[in-house]
């Protein structure tokens, strides 16, 4: 079964980055359609409101921030897809981080899912409560966890 159609989960982070250039890479390498996928987290704004941290008006402002800032990262991985010749489109979702990421890796039919590395587990709660732990373990397809950000400068670089 060859590779066909690769997901990346982003989250705007620097790892996100390392995530993004090494599946353009893999992309590349394999001839493959790439899919990025930002989700803006409705739980944490959901909390936020809860908590009595923000109210509503607050909470509306914070997210449309976070939806341009989404916005504003998944055109950049466009265009730097773009720029080594692969394929790229970007979905801009809301929800839960975990569920969406392994339910649209699931409609896409992805065979391989890239995502930045875990975060250190300090507790066993953690492991099923940290959103990256989550989409690691309930991937509907294999799991490329991204390390090694000199690697993965020199690899996109050459391509």
């Amino acid at each position: 079964m060859a590779i066909k159609n690769i997901a990346l989960s982003i989250a705007g982070s620097a790892t996100s980055v390392i995530s993004a250039k090494y599946a353009i890479c893999l992309a590349k390498f394999l001839q493959a359609k790439l899919t990025a996928i930002y989700v803006i987290d409705e739980k944490a704004l959901k909390d936020l409101l809860r908590s009595k941290i923000f109210v509503e008006v607050e909470a509306l402002e914070y997210e449309r921030d976070l939806r341009e800032q989404g916005q504003v990262f998944l055109e950049r991985v466009k265009k730097a897809a773009e720029a080594k010749g692969v394929q790229c489109d970007t979905m801009l979702l809301k929800g839960s981080i975990y569920k969406e990421v392994v339910a649209t890796t699931q409609n896409l039919g992805a065979d391989l899912l890239v995502m930045g590395e875990l975060k250190e587990i300090t507790s066993r709660t953690e492991i099923f409560y940290d959103e990256g732990e989550r989409i690691f373990h309930e991937s509907p397809c294999p799991v490329v966890v991204v390390k090694n950000q000199a690697l993965v400068e020199k690899l996109y670089k050459e391509l």
